[in-house]
């Protein structure tokens, strides 16, 4: 009753504002409307009025993904799970159908309601191009290059642009909502959906994440980032747990999380699968209330992955949002009620899962201005595809280039392009199913390995032609190689959703798309062939989700790492063999000589091995009464390079690696220290800057992606540097250019602090501890890679900080005068 007057009061008191500058009439914006559709009030305004209006019933039916509409009436209606919805007559549609759309029970819509003013809001999942939304019939959409490959180009403003193309063609689609970018880090080379996320190195994702979701947000579509956290494997991944200590936990799996929460103010993010250090993610309040919101100070909501929920009282007090799932098994309106009778929940606790949501969605206007029909004239696809292009090319490595035999030229006069249909006959697109025969981005178009060279070698003038041999029968594709002036190997993996990878060699594909039907093409035979037809005249290029082994890998000259390339994918490999663009993508994860090293080196890291926890294990959602499969993480921070770096092992290929056509020379490091400005910063140290200067020593314009990397003094307890910035230049022949990056201590990735836990041997407060600095001896390095860094200097530092209390929405700046 007092919330009810209160609630009164604040109504007319709004009603009395919005007189203020009319004495004898009301606003015309404001009369006749809700109080809550009141566009003159706040969004937190707006909400509470909102909330105040709304039954117990309709508070329930908000925070769960909807199948169709239930109090639609006198149709019925068959609900396909996962598919499309068949009606029995062709006028019935849920609520919130767009004219156009083929409905399809994907359990991506949280379903309006009419009477309050409440659209449904429509989401669509994330990745390299939009696809799986609420319609069945998906729309034509750019299909990027995979996110390995975006990463690889270390580009702030290809990434934005990437993201600025996802939330453009999601608001074209008419949805709300864009389920990613993925953050998880790439522990290891075995996981599934490497392909989905940026890299191994938490400064790398977090910067480039954040790049992302500013360009899809500034479309006035939501992001979600996904999946927080422990979600570095897909091997029983609904009922598996990780057990990962609290340092390394927060210096590397949350960090990218927290960098990008604090740099660029996502609406959602999507809580994960796995059962973390002994709670699982969705129902964690160590995640998502003391680390999520009360440490990083996100203000948005929370939404679960599918089937992620395991108990309703915690995951509501966890403070997951919304239950996304095919249809609420948690947040049913018969299980919240029970708990709001024995009053396990409140009716508060309800509203605090409503309030964040209602306000994104004011924010970006979905309240007021629903998007209630397709838009594609807001597309411009041919635009969108040279962005596409632009990415594959400045994301693609070149791993080995002996002698200069790349780039091609007009000498040779036959080319044998070989492989398989996947790899060497279409476009190689990032999957978008959970199946071995992936389905792809509904594209505008898509430019085959074939097309791209005769593209190329037509424009340039050349006579060469181009034979493909697509691998089914190994014998006349060595017999091809044998006769060609050069052969194009084009090689690749598989994988997907669900499931990890079985090797990390190149596996058969079956390229038949029914799935009753099997149809493989074994790749190793074909290798084989190949190579011992014309090995010293081959360039094998690779379509993979992220590090191969390559036994093979003395015998050829060259080999290009073009990842997923998307549509344009056979412009944009041609145009690097051929030199139109020089190449200058850099490994965003190590490229490791074994099956079994570093973090993946046991069994017990990965993928785990099984513990009597008392929770069901298993595959499938709900297990098979197996023990739990538990990932231990006990390389700690030695993670990726770092573990390389830390045990003296050479791998194939480090992490920030990749060749150019031309070479680049490094010199004249200067590092000046920095002093905070304004009131209470007392010119301390708040940072550094980095100079250096590079050259373009080599005969052709090219592009270089500089790294700078700290080692932090003996305290820390660190083992090895870390990534701390990188900018990538331009340079014409001979050109030098004087590069700075700053370092600030209030930087959102923490990079002269390590963490400090509370309790290092309770996991269950992996979240309690604090960011700490050292004083002493640190040590700048910058280089072309983790493991080539010619530039190094050491740097006394003093910043008078004991420990960074880690301040909510700490944005950080780049204020400051260098001493």
């Amino acid at each position: 009753m007092k919330k009810r007057i209160g609630s009164i009061f604040l109504t007319a008191l709004i009603f009395m504002s919005a007189l203020g500058n009319s004495a004898n009439a009301m606003d015309s914006k404001t009369e006749g409307i809700k109080p809550w559709m009141n566009t003159q009030l706040s969004a937190e305004e707006r909400t509470e009025l909102l909330l105040d209006e709304m039954t117990m019933e309709q508070k329930i039916q908000q925070i769960a993904i909807s199948r169709f509409n239930e109090n639609d009436k006198g149709e019925t209606v068959v609900i396909k799970r996962g598919g499309t919805s068949k009606y029995m007559n062709g006028e019935f549609a849920p609520q919130g159908t767009l004219p156009g759309c083929e409905w399809q029970d994907t359990g991506r819509q949280i379903r309006g309601i009419e009477d309050l003013g409440i659209p449904t809001i429509r989401m669509t999942n994330g990745g390299t191009g939009v696809k799986g939304g609420s319609c069945g019939n998906d729309p034509e959409a750019t299909g990027l290059p995979s996110t390995l490959a975006m990463a690889a180009t270390f580009n702030r403003e290809l990434n934005y642009e990437a993201g600025r193309i996802l939330g453009e063609e999601t608001r074209a689609f008419a949805h709300h909502v864009l389920l990613g970018p993925g953050m998880n880090l790439v522990r290891h080379p075995y996981n599934g959906r490497n392909y989905e996320y940026f890299s191994e190195d938490p400064y790398l994702t977090g910067t480039l994440a954040t790049e992302q979701v500013k360009g899809i947000q500034d479309q006035g579509v939501q992001a979600q980032l996904k999946h927080l956290a422990g979600n570095e494997q897909e091997t029983e991944r609904w009922t598996m747990g990780v057990q990962v200590p609290s340092q390394a936990m927060n210096e590397l799996y949350m960090l990218p999380f927290e960098m990008t929460v604090k740099d660029a103010d996502p609406a959602s993010v999507m809580c994960s699968f796995p059962d973390v250090n002994g709670t699982y993610a969705c129902d964690s309040s160590e995640l998502l209330q003391h680390a999520l919101r009360d440490k990083w100070g996100f203000n948005g909501y929370v939404m679960s992955d599918r089937r992620a929920i395991h108990d309703t009282v915690s995951a509501i007090k966890a403070g997951t949002n919304v239950e996304l799932d095919w249809a609420p098994q948690y947040y049913t309106q018969e299980k919240i009620q029970e708990a709001l009778d024995s009053g396990q929940v409140t009716e508060d606790d309800i509203d605090n899962l409503l309030r964040p949501r209602y306000i994104k969605m004011i924010e970006f206007g979905h309240m007021d201005e629903p998007f209630d029909k397709f838009m594609p004239e807001i597309v411009d696809p041919m635009a969108n595809g040279a962005s596409a292009r632009k990415m594959a090319e400045e994301g693609s490595v070149l791993l080995k280039n002996d002698n200069g035999f790349l780039p091609l030229n007009g000498e040779p006069k036959s080319i044998a392009l070989i492989g398989v249909e996947w790899f060497a006959g279409e476009a190689k697109m990032s999957p978008r199913s959970i199946r071995d025969n992936n389905e792809n981005v509904v594209t505008p178009y898509t430019v085959t390995p074939q097309k791209g060279l005769e593209n190329v070698i037509k424009e340039l003038g050349y006579n060469t032609k181009v034979t493909y041999n697509d691998g089914r029968d190994p014998e006349a594709a060595a017999k091809l190689a044998a006769e060609s002036d050069v052969v194009l190997l084009m090689i690749g993996d598989n994988p997907h959703e669900t499931v990890d990878r079985k090797t990390l060699g190149f596996p058969a594909i079956d390229l038949d798309t029914n799935p009753e039907r099997k149809d493989w093409v074994k790749q190793e035979p074909l290798i084989d062939a190949v190579l011992e037809a014309n090995a010293e005249n081959t360039a094998v290029v690779l379509k993979t989700s992220g590090m191969v082994l390559m036994p093979w890998l003395d015998r050829v000259p060259a080999v290009l790492e073009a990842w997923f390339p998307g549509m344009e994918d056979g412009n944009a490999v041609a145009n690097l063999l051929y030199g139109k663009v020089n190449p200058s993508g850099k490994l965003p994860m190590t490229f490791g000589a074994t099956e079994r090293e570093a973090a993946y080196a046991t069994e017990e890291q990965y993928p785990g091995t099984r513990q009597d926890t008392g929770k069901i294990g298993g595959p499938g959602a709900y297990g098979d009464g197996s023990d739990q499969l538990i990932a231990q993480y006990k390389e700690g921070l030695a993670m990726g390079y770092r573990w390389y770096e830390a045990n003296n092992v050479k791998p194939v290929f480090p992490f920030g690696y990749g060749l150019s056509y031309t070479t680049f020379e490094y010199g004249d490091l200067k590092v000046k220290k920095v002093r905070g400005e304004g009131k209470g910063n007392n010119g301390s140290l708040s940072g550094m800057d980095v100079s250096f200067t590079i050259t373009n020593t080599g005969d052709v314009a090219g592009k270089e992606a500089a790294q700078v990397y700290l080692t932090l003094p003996n305290e820390a307890g660190q083992p090895a540097k870390r990534l701390v910035n990188f900018e990538k230049v331009y340079l014409e022949p001979g050109e030098s250019k004087r590069v700075t990056v700053r370092i600030n201590h209030a930087d959102s990735n923490h990079p002269f602090s390590y963490f400090i836990p509370e309790d290092p041997d309770n996991l269950a407060n992996w979240a309690g501890g604090e960011w700490a600095t050292a004083d002493g001896k640190y040590r700048v390095h910058v280089g072309g890679s983790s493991a080539d860094t010619p530039l190094e200097k050491d740097v006394p530092m003093n910043f008078k900080i004991s420990k960074d209390k880690n301040n909510k929405g700490n944005k950080g700046n780049n204020n400051g005068k260098s001493q």
